[in-house]
């Protein structure tokens, strides 16, 4: 009978907790999906996922002991029906049209009022996505990595990873003049047809904020 009563009492339990749980590495259990993450986190361990929901980005300099930068989808052209953009830090573009992204088996999807998709990440280029209605499919090349430690590099936020890597996103400026977008690149390089300012360039994580309890 004592077993019976204690059963009832964990099922009651269960139905009243709090509607938001976490796991071990304090990551929000809705947010994060438990289901096996796929290619992009080859290699990555247990801490790994490839699916997150309604997060945004921040840079975060440990060398500098700087506070996380914003990041935001700043522009980065257009041809008819459809926007380009990049990852722009908010102090250099002072827009938001797109409050949250995703992460859907590896791809990075921006969420807003018009649909859009990450593509492909080459060395010295800017992680860039494409707005239009019909998109194609993102690239699945992104992996989130929880952390457990501010001593790593960071302030506790899983960091975001693209091509296996998350060592190799910089911060850099596109021009001189005070209203330049400061833009997210990948293993920067000098020879890279003057989209932004290699000199200018400090590394930085991309963390993942909004997981964490």
């Amino acid at each position: 009978m004592l077993s019976l009563a204690l059963a009832h009492l964990a099922v009651l339990t269960a139905v009243f907790a709090s509607p938001v749980s976490l796991d071990r590495r304090g990551l929000s259990l809705e947010r994060v999906p438990a289901i096996a993450p796929g290619n992009a986190c080859d290699g990555f361990g247990a801490g790994a996922f490839d699916t997150a929901y309604n997060f945004t980005l921040s840079a975060f300099n440990s060398t500098l002991d700087l506070k996380g930068e914003q990041l935001v989808l700043g522009q980065a052209g257009a041809i008819d029906g459809a926007s380009f953009a990049v990852l722009s830090t908010f102090k250099s573009y002072h827009y938001d049209d797109f409050p949250s992204l995703s992460l859907l088996q590896g791809g990075l999807k921006p969420d807003g009022d018009r649909p859009g998709s990450a593509g492909e990440v080459a060395d010295g280029t800017e992680p860039g996505f494409i707005i239009e209605d019909n998109p194609p499919a993102p690239a699945p090349i992104y992996c989130g990595l929880a952390s457990t430690s501010a001593h790593g590099g960071g302030t506790g936020n899983p960091q975001l990873a693209v091509n296996h890597d998350a060592d190799s996103f910089s911060l850099c400026r596109t021009g001189t003049e005070a209203t330049a977008q400061v833009n997210v690149v990948y293993k920067p390089t000098p020879d890279n047809f003057d989209k932004y300012i290699y000199d200018s360039c400090y590394p930085v994580k991309l963390e993942m904020v909004g997981l964490t309890d």
